[in-house]
């Protein structure tokens, strides 16, 4: 099993890296925009609340992912791991108020709002983790 996995992640990381952030990115953007909609429609909790429960139950699974799969760091973990939720951080924010924006101003349901964030949210965040969070000192 474990030489399996070794032969796919050789192929894996073979993908370019744009093209690997898309697909680990789209796995972390289905799966916390899932978990949004589930806390929010589902369990009935406030679109606020909502959110930021996602992002404390999604936050780790992405940058583990985004670190190893995408970027392929192997820096300090400790210290990516601070850059890396202080990008989240500063993106919780950021969607906090575009989700309120959506949902108040321009009157969308947060479900649609919350689709319309993550269109945006996902180049600023690749941007934010290649340039800082796991950026390559050699390169």
């Amino acid at each position: 099993m474990i030489e399996l996995y070794k032969k796919i992640e050789q192929i894996w990381f073979k993908i370019n890296q744009k093209i690997r952030f898309l697909l680990v990115g789209g796995f972390n953007t289905v799966f916390a925009y899932g978990v949004f909609v589930g806390l929010y429609q589902l369990a009935g909790l406030n679109y606020n609340l909502a959110l930021i429960t996602q992002y404390f139950i999604t936050v780790n699974v992405s940058i583990f992912t985004m670190r190893y799969y995408v970027f392929q760091s192997s820096g300090n973990i400790a210290a990516e791991y601070a850059k890396a939720g202080s990008v989240y951080v500063g993106m919780y924010f950021f969607n906090a108020f575009a989700l309120n924006f959506f949902v108040i101003v321009l009157k969308f349901g947060p479900v649609v709002g919350q689709a319309l964030y993550l269109v945006v949210s996902t180049i600023i965040t690749y941007i934010l983790h290649k340039y800082f969070s796991f950026r390559n000192k050699k390169a």
